[in-house]
C-alpha cells in the first residue's frame, strides 16, 4: 500500500524526475540481489525459516521509511525495503508447488493484497500513515507464517551462478526482461501521469486497484492453459494496455488499460512460474532467477522512465513500453521455437 505514491512522496522531499527513477532503481537493484541469494538458499535450506525471516525483516524495513526525510534517506531505505520483502517469494513459491497446491491461485492472493493496498492506501493518503500500515501488514503475515509446516522435499547442490538454468529457461527470462522494463518505466511514471491528467489521490489508488482485483479473478483459472500461450497472449494484452495510456487525455481513458494489463501480466506471470516449475528440478532456483530478472528490469525501466519523463513527456514513456512488450513477444516466440528445436 505504501509503494503507490513513493513517486509522489519523492517529488515533495524535493527529488527530480530523474531522482524519482533512482529511488525506484535503488529498490529494484536490491529486489534484484536479494532474490537470486534467497532463491539458490531456498533449493538448499529449509522453506519455513527463509519465509519467517523475510517477513519479519520486511515489517522492520517498511517501518523505517516513517523516517526518511529526505531523497538520500528515502533511496537508502527504499533499497532496505527491496532487499528484504524479495528473501521469501521464492522460498514461498516453492513451498506451494510441493503442497501440490495451484500457483495461479496463489498468486492471484498477491494480487488481492495489492488492490486491498491500494484502495487502503487511497483512503488514508497520507503515505507516512502508510509505511506503518505496512509494516503491520507483514507482521500479520509473519504471525500467519508461523502456522507453516516443515516439509519434505528434495535438497539440491545448485552452482553459485546457475548459467545452465538460466540458459534453459532463457527464452522466459529474456522475453520477461524486456517487457518488464517498459512496464517499469510507466509504474515509475504513472502516479505522476494519473495526477497530471487530473485524477485525485483517491482516484490513483481506485484507479491502481483495478489491475490487482481483475488479477485476482483470472489468476484463478490459468492453470488449465499451456504456459507458452499464455505467456505470448501476456505480452500482446500488455501492448495493448500500454498504448491505450498512450493514447489516453483523462485519467478515466487509463482505466480501461488497466483492464489489458491485469489480463497481460496475469497470464505472463502464472504461464512463465508455472513453465518455470515443470521444466526445472532446482525450482526455487529457477523461480529466483526469474524474480531476479523482473528486479533486474525494474532497474532499467525505472531509470529509463526517470530519464524519458525529464527529457521527453509522459506519452513518450507509455509509448516506449508498448514496444517494448512487442518486443518481448518476438523474443519468446524466437528463443522458444530454437531452443525447442535444438532440444529435438
Amino acid at each position: 500500500m505504501s509503494n503507490i505514491f513513493i513517486p509522489i512522496f519523492a517529488i515533495s522531499l524535493g527529488a527530480s524526475f530523474f531522482e524519482v527513477g533512482l529511488i525506484t532503481a535503488s529498490f529494484s537493484l536490491a529486489s534484484f540481489v536479494s532474490s537470486f541469494i534467497f532463491g539458490k538458499a531456498a533449493d538448499i535450506n529449509r522453506l519455513r525459516p527463509i519465509v519467517l525471516i523475510g517477513l519479519l525483516m520486511s515489517a522492520f524495513a517498511f517501518a523505517l521509511q516513517f523516517f526518511a526525510n529526505d531523497t538520500f534517506s528515502l533511496i537508502v531505505i527504499r533499497a532496505m525495503v527491496g532487499f528484504c520483502m524479495c528473501i521469501y517469494p521464492a522460498a514461498l513459491t516453492v513451498y506451494v508447488y510441493y503442497q501440490k497446491e495451484s500457483i495461479g491461485k496463489f498468486s492471484s492472493f498477491g494480487s488481492l493484497g495489492w488492490m486491498a493496498g491500494f484502495l487502503v492506501a487511497g483512503l488514508v493518503q497520507d503515505v507516512r500513515y502508510l509505511f506503518i500500515l505496512s509494516s503491520l501488514c507483514y507482521c500479520i503475515s509473519f504471525a500467519s507464517a508461523l502456522e507453516l509446516k516443515d516439509i519434505e522435499r528434495p535438497s539440491l547442490k545448485v552452482g553459485f551462478f546457475s548459467l545452465g538454468t538460466f540458459r534453459k529457461n532463457i527464452a522466459t527470462y529474456m522475453s520477461v526482461f524486456v517487457r518488464q522494463s517498459g512496464a517499469a518505466a510507466v509504474w515509475t511514471v504513472l502516479p505522476l501521469y494519473l495526477a497530471f491528467l487530473g485524477a485525485s489521490v483517491m482516484w490513483i489508488g481506485a484507479i491502481y486497484a483495478i489491475n490487482p482485483l481483475l488479477q485476482f479473478l483470472i489468476m484463478r483459472r490459468l492453470d488449465r492453459f499451456r504456459n507458452e500461450l499464455l505467456i505470448r497472449w501476456g505480452f500482446i494484452l500488455s501492448g495493448i494496455a500500454f498504448f491505450g495510456y498512450f493514447l489516453s487525455d483523462s485519467f478515466i481513458q487509463i482505466i480501461p488499460g488497466m483492464v489489458f494489463v491485469a489480463f497481460g501480466w496475469s497470464f505472463m506471470f502464472v504461464g512463465a512460474n508455472q513453465l518455470l516449475m515443470d521444466k526445472n528440478e532446482e525450482k526455487a532456483t529457477a523461480a529466483g532467477i526469474l524474480n531476479s530478472v523482473i528486479a533486474a528490469s525494474n532497474i532499467v525501466g525505472a531509470v529509463l522512465g526517470g530519464m524519458m519523463l525529464q527529457l521527453y513527456g509522459y506519452r513518450e514513456t507509455m509509448l516506449f513500453a508498448f514496444l517494448c512488450s512487442l518486443a518481448g513477444f518476438f523474443i519468446f516466440r524466437i528463443l522458444d521455437r530454437s531452443f525447442l528445436q535444438e532440444g529435438a
